[in-house]
Order: structure tokens, then C-alpha cells, then sequence
């Protein structure tokens, strides 16, 4: 069962990447909100964190992005460097507080 949620987890991940650089902001929002539902533990969790928010920022959803770009370290406070600077430039661009 655990490998099957590993494989899930990133499957939906990269279903969610996909949608996500077609600009279909919504449906790579929800991929995205999915394994951070039901997959907390799950190796891309930060990285689908992050994207999550960049998902909301897309369709203009900025406060909303802006509370998830703070939920990372937060949720993930291991979370690799390359996802942090990922934070701070989406933070940066999307103008949070």
C-alpha cells in the first residue's frame, strides 16, 4: 500500500505539472491540493505545496497563494533549498506581505 501511495503521489504531481504549464491553473490546483489532502508525507508534498500556491497566483487567487507559499515552511520546515528559493521568488512575485 505504501508503494502504491508513493507512485499515486507522483502521478498526480506530475498530472498536475502538466496542467500547470498548459495554464489550466484551476485543474492544476486541484492535482496539486489532492496530495497535500491525501498524500501529507509524500516526497513531492513541498514541492506540490508550492506549486499549489504558483496554481492559485495563476487564476488570481493571490491571498490565497500567498497563505500557501507561508504554509511550506510551516508543513515542511526540511523542505529542500531549491523549494525555499522557489518560495521566496513566487512570494516575490506575487507581491505577499
Amino acid at each position: 500500500m505504501l508503494f502504491r501511495s508513493r507512485l499515486a503521489a507522483d502521478a498526480t504531481f506530475w498530472l498536475g505539472e502538466s496542467y500547470f504549464q498548459r495554464r489550466r491553473y484551476r485543474e492544476a490546483a486541484e492535482q496539486f491540493l489532492k496530495i497535500s489532502r491525501d498524500f501529507p508525507k509524500a516526497g513531492k508534498g513541498p514541492d506540490s505545496l508550492l506549486k499549489l500556491g504558483m496554481s492559485l497566483n495563476g487564476l488570481g487567487a493571490r491571498d490565497q497563494a500567498c497563505a500557501t507559499f507561508a504554509k511550506v515552511g510551516v508543513d515542511y520546515p526540511a523542505a529542500s533549498n531549491a523549494v525555499r528559493q522557489g518560495v521566496e521568488r513566487e512570494r516575490q512575485r506575487a507581491r505577499c506581505a
